[in-house]
């Protein structure tokens, strides 16, 4: 049995009544290793209500919890900030030690790479909204042995310039680079997309792109 699934990964700003940029992990929320982002993710499936439906009570749960702390959550794909906020933030989550993992399709060997890998690009913080892509095959199991899982290879090339395609408008709008991606232990994520993407939307045309390959 073959088995392709998506996932969400959303990013977004906590902030007081001031409209200052928190971070996250100081008043209990997830957030990745740049430190100025909330990151809340879905289940993975194959089913696309399953995977919006978790997303929504994720952030749900995240805009009640900063409620009752007196803050709020922006779900914006970008602020503007100055040299001083970058410099903290820079140092003090030390941006410098995580390699830059994201990739991109249409990277130029001859030009430095530049990527949404910090979050932080030309004096914006920035976020986004990742779709992960996963395919596994499913053997069946022989007697009292448990089922066999095999992950399958996925055209990753193939599946981001459809992404683009489909969502070039909000890509452009949102000044995202277009074509990023990043390996994962269960397949890809795309990392193109602001994180104001409609979910349903992003989850229906990933699972279609998957379906397509298929054929």
């Amino acid at each position: 049995m073959l088995l392709d699934e998506v996932g969400l990964e959303l990013e977004l700003f906590l902030k007081d009544k001031h409209n200052n940029i928190l971070e996250p992990l100081q008043y209990g929320f997830p957030s990745d290793c740049m430190g100025f982002l909330i990151e809340i993710r879905s289940h993975h499936s194959n089913t696309g209500n399953s995977v919006v439906e978790s997303i929504r009570k994720n952030i749900e749960w995240n805009i009640k919890k900063a409620k009752k702390l007196g803050l709020r959550i922006d779900l914006i794909d970008r602020i503007q900030v100055n040299s001083d906020w970058i410099n903290y933030i820079t140092e003090k989550y030390q941006h410098s030690l995580f390699p830059d993992q994201t990739r991109n399709i249409y990277e130029d060997k001859n030009k430095p790479n530049v990527s949404h890998h910090t979050g932080i690009m030309d004096g914006w913080a920035m976020a986004g909204m990742h779709v992960h892509f996963s395919s596994r095959k499913i053997n069946e199991a022989i007697g009292y042995s448990a089922p066999k899982v095999e992950l399958l290879r996925l055209p990753i090339e193939e599946i981001v310039k459809s992404m683009d395609e489909e969502f070039m408008p909000i890509i452009k709008e949102s000044h995202r680079l277009q074509g990023e991606y990043e390996l994962k232990s269960h397949g890809f994520e795309y990392r193109s997309l602001p994180s104001t993407a409609f979910p349903e939307q992003v989850v229906q045309v990933a699972l279609d792109i998957l379906q397509d390959i298929r054929k």
